[in-house]
């Protein structure tokens, strides 16, 4: 059940990640290597610090950590009433001065990097929750997603259509998935700390 969650948290905060890698492998078509390593380093990163923010709730009572579940509710919430103004894609990115593989790397990563608060601040709340085993679980969910992801960015650079129809519903799920995995985070399941 865990590696469902995780797997859906994963697409949740990242279909915006996976648009933008696209366009970034469209525009940077000599340095798909580039691309594809900054994106990888940057979900590296924002997992990293995820996990590090859950080691703060080792601070809080055991009880209390299913309450972080409001955390990615009010994300997924957020999300929605978004969907009034429009979608929260851009189709303009940070502008490289050069096109060197080192701007390139540090385009794609600070862009990654800066989109990431939700991915980060979700996958927080789950580690936080859940037990020790279940993190590893995680972590292997989270790489395995993390390299679909590239592959089907790769799929869609060469299928605009199927990229656009993406973009167009995808921001639409993503919230109410969003939504989903805070509610598990808040159910007493077997993957919590405190089972009970």
């Amino acid at each position: 059940m865990i590696v469902l969650v995780a797997a859906g948290a994963f697409v949740a905060t990242n279909i915006d990640n996976l648009v933008l890698l696209v366009l970034f492998l469209l525009r940077y078509r000599d340095h798909p290597m580039v691309v594809g390593t900054a994106y990888l380093v940057g979900l590296f990163l924002l997992g990293l610090v995820g996990f590090l923010i859950s080691l703060l709730a080792n601070i809080a009572p055991v009880q209390y950590l299913g309450l972080l579940g409001f955390i990615p509710i009010t994300i997924g919430a957020v999300g929605i009433l978004s969907l009034a103004h429009g979608p929260a894609i851009e189709n303009e990115f940070p502008q490289a001065q050069t096109v060197g593989a080192a701007s390139v790397f540090a385009v794609t990563l600070s862009t990654q990097l800066g989109n990431g608060a939700d991915t980060m601040l979700t996958f927080g709340s789950l580690f936080g929750d859940s037990a020790p085993g279940a993190d590893y679980l995680i972590m292997l969910t989270v790489a395995a997603m993390a390299v679909l992801f590239l592959f089907l960015a790769n799929y869609l650079v060469n299928h605009p259509a199927l990229s656009e129809l993406m973009q167009r519903y995808a921001q639409r799920v993503t919230p109410f998935l969003l939504i989903l995995v805070g509610l598990y985070i808040l159910a007493n399941t077997a993957t919590d700390l405190a089972p009970g």
